[in-house]
């Protein structure tokens, strides 16, 4: 197919935070082809400020959390139509579909553009009058960058991007000049956090990575958190004796200017960790049911690693019914060697 010419164009991935930051290439493509489109972005509220400061977008689109729950099923869909006709009165050229569930279909179909595009999926695809071609590729990077190159828009950079303001840039040196971390080198962050337990590394194997990186490297160890998540994290601080290194933040484009700083970042498959390959600061990824062929096309030459489960037994469930979890193979000595390597060779 040749590209059509494009004035307004829509993205549509309502989530997850880790999901839209593998988007970002397709962003970059269409802008780099329609240097002249106003291109738009539909999330949810939590992935949306990943690409609050997005050069490549004329504007981000929140998809309102009030239909997802709290209201009788009448309201919501007054309120979800409303939604949609005022989206629909843009009058969209091209809407791409990137998340593929029945409430993103539907909202594409809704669109009425010309060009609708999506995954031919579980009866989806007839939302969609282009269906997008998929290549070999297992990853998900590939799978969205398919749907630039099915309209005939060239798509090779696969190199993801979040971007962040001088705002949170202030914020990130002030938190470090605050907590005596400012030009400390090598400054190294851990985040513990998962979204699903069993992708989440055992914390006294954090515990032993963080004193094995002190030992060896004399590193200056972070422990990334978010809000309400204080208590478990507060454990491994403590048995790090570790004050004033545990850095919980909401948002999301300061901890992308903290991580910036970094010399490491390591990490279970969660949306940070998406966030920090996206900066470029060198990224370790550990992988218990998911599946870093999918998940993790970062490069190696950039400092990014994968590490996986050393298990054949893999229930790949997200709650594992293991007696213990399978990422929990991942030996503290294997991530630490890693990381060393890639400090000497990247710092």
């Amino acid at each position: 197919m040749e590209a059509p010419a494009l004035k307004s164009i829509l993205i549509s991935r309502l989530r997850f935070i880790g999901d839209v930051v593998l988007t970002t290439p397709v962003i970059k493509a269409l802008k780099q082809h329609y240097p002249n489109a106003s291109i738009s972005y539909l999330t949810e509220a939590t992935p949306a400020s990943v690409l609050a400061h997005n050069p490549h977008l004329e504007e981000v689109i929140i998809f309102p959390s009030e239909f997802l729950t709290g209201l009788s099923i009448l309201t919501k869909g007054k309120k979800q139509l409303r939604f949609i006709q005022s989206l629909r009165k843009r009058q969209f050229d091209l809407t791409i579909d990137l998340f593929g569930n029945p409430r993103s279909a539907l909202l594409t179909w809704a669109m009425g553009s010309r060009y609708r595009v999506g995954y031919d999926v579980r009866g989806r695809g007839r939302a969609y009058n282009i269906k997008i071609k998929r290549s070999k590729s297992l990853r998900v990077v590939d799978a969205y960058l398919d749907a630039v190159r099915t309209i005939g828009v060239p798509a090779d950079d696969d190199r993801t991007e979040v971007y962040f303001s001088a705002k949170d840039v202030k914020w990130a040196e002030n938190w470090l000049d605050k907590n005596n971390k400012k030009g400390a080198q090598p400054l190294i962050a851990l985040n513990p956090g998962a979204s699903w337990p069993a992708k989440a590394w055992g914390a006294e194997q954090f515990v032993e990575l963080a004193k094995g990186l002190i030992k060896s490297v004399n590193a200056t160890v972070l422990l990334i958190t978010e809000p309400g998540k204080q208590e478990a994290i507060a454990r491994i601080c403590n048995q790090l004796g570790c004050a004033g290194s545990i850095v919980e933040t909401d948002s999301l484009t300061r901890l992308a200017a903290l991580i910036s700083s970094c010399d490491l970042y390591v990490s279970n498959d969660c949306g940070p960790m998406h966030i920090s390959a996206a900066v470029g600061t060198p990224t370790i990824g550990l992988f218990g049911p998911s599946c870093p062929e999918i998940w993790f096309p970062y490069s190696e030459k950039y400092g990014h690693k994968a590490l996986q489960a050393e298990t054949d037994a893999c229930c790949g469930r997200d709650f594992c019914i293991q007696p213990t979890p399978c990422i929990e193979s991942i030996s503290s000595r294997k991530v630490l060697d890693t990381a060393v390597s890639l400090l000497e060779r990247f710092s």
